[in-house]
């Protein structure tokens, strides 16, 4: 079944806002050389100048989860865009390291709007039997994103790292136009209730009410999602480390210049887009067939990840290399519309919002630390350089083969609780959860 014009409409707005977001996080990693050199910092500092911005979305991301339940989530959303485009505008301006800390300090502060408002508005479009898909399709835009912010500023810090920095300010205020103009759906419409209509009025009402401390012990109560919160949390400091070394690890290995390797690195991000296009559609269908479908593609997803990425890091040739790095990306970008769509099944509608917050603080504690400990490894592993970098990248393997393992425990614990979440839904706090 295909899309409605206003669900293309949705699909495409929450692509590019989770996408703009990427890609200022991803501007980091393609220009750590010239910050290192502008600034006369270490990998470690551009390890925690690009944690900070985790960090600062970690701490913000729970009041903002309280606002998408309990505001218009299109227009919070809207507000937040146009604030990223001014702070970034501000980072390119950036005369010194602690100015830019600042700056992007307060970019992740709004940043922690983005995976609250996303969750929310996208549960509320569409039905849970296409929720892969839909998730796919805007994962797919972060991750394109995430390749602007890198093949772009890439090639800018060529001539300026300030310029990486300016050109993502113009589209946020463009974005936000179409935000503020969006249609704000209904909210619980979505996920019928155990019943089958529509979940009534007065028991979203009553989830919106919940307290913020009531509202993470329901979350953190839910087996299901506390194994989605840790294993998110292994991937994501794997992928962070990636995202903001990836293409260093890749001239130091081959021999390329900084053009070629982050021309390299979009390429493999290739394999990445396709397992987050194949992924959804691929779980939402085995879902129908196997009630843990979507945990079980997410799982083997992993799984293929760390076993394309460890022979990679051994190899002398990108001709031989770039295979296996395309394959660990597509195993990487798969493991995420399944366990995303998996997240809205367990949680009752009128806590997404919250629900989101809460497990993205938790889970980016491993994006935080992702680029932090990558580069701590870096300068002290094998006497640092490129060797540290390598060893670095191999031990943290280790993080996608713990987040597989971890996966495995819900796929006792999911089907009950997505039954439970229903249940939940038609009758409101109060209903026994099993």
């Amino acid at each position: 079944m295909g899309f409605s014009t206003n669900e293309r409409r949705t699909l495409l707005l929450l692509a590019g806002t989770l996408g703009l977001a990427s890609a200022q996080a991803a501007t980091i990693g393609a220009v750590a050389s010239e910050l290192r050199h502008a600034f006369g910092v270490n990998n470690t500092a551009v390890g925690v100048l690009a944690s900070v911005t985790t960090a600062a979305a970690a701490l913000a991301t729970l009041p903002f989860g309280v606002l998408v339940d309990r505001s218009r989530r299109t227009r919070l959303l809207a507000v937040c865009v146009v604030l990223w485009g001014v702070v970034t505008a501000l980072s390119s301006l950036a005369g010194s390291f602690a100015f830019l800390f600042a700056t992007r300090l307060a970019l992740g502060g709004l940043s922690g709007a983005a995976g609250p408002g996303v969750a929310s508005l996208l549960g509320d479009t569409f039905p849970e039997t296409r929720r892969g898909r839909a998730y796919a399709l805007v994962l797919a835009g972060e991750l394109c994103g995430a390749g602007r912010g890198f093949g772009l500023a890439g090639e800018l810090a060529a001539v300026s790292w300030r310029l990486s920095f300016a050109i993502l300010a113009p589209p946020a205020w463009v974005l936000c136009v179409y935000l503020w103009r969006m249609q704000e759906p209904l909210r619980g419409r979505a996920l019928g209730s155990a019943e089958g209509g529509a979940v009534p009025d007065e028991v979203v009402a009553s989830w919106r009410e919940l307290s913020l401390r009531r509202t993470i012990v329901y979350v953190l109560s839910v087996p299901t999602n506390v194994v989605f919160i840790f294993s998110g949390a292994f991937a994501y400091f794997f992928y962070a480390g990636l995202r903001t070394f990836g293409v260093e690890l890749i001239g130091d290995q081959y021999h390329v210049s900084q053009a070629n390797a982050t021309l390299i690195f979009l390429l493999v991000g290739v394999g990445g887009l396709a397992g987050v296009l194949s992924a959804g559609p691929i779980g939402d269908r085995l879902e129908g067939r196997y009630q843990a479908g979507r945990v079980l593609v997410a799982m083997v997803a992993l799984c293929g990840a760390a076993a394309a990425f460890a022979p990679a890091l051994f190899m002398r040739s990108y001709l031989v290399a770039i295979p296996l790095l395309t394959a660990g990306a597509f195993g990487l970008g798969a493991s995420n519309p399944p366990l995303s769509a998996g997240r809205l099944q367990v949680i009752p509608p009128g806590l997404w919002g919250r629900a989101e917050s809460v497990q993205g603080v938790l889970r980016q504690i491993g994006d935080t630390l992702g680029p932090f400990s990558f580069g701590f490894a870096a300068d002290h592993l094998a006497g640092g350089g490129h060797a540290g970098l390598q060893s670095s990248f191999l031990v943290m393997l280790a993080a996608l083969v713990l987040a597989a393992a971890i996966l495995a425990l819900a796929l006792r614990t999911y089907p009950r609780d997505s039954e439970a979440a229903r249940f939940a839904a038609a009758h409101g706090p109060t209903a026994p959860r099993s």
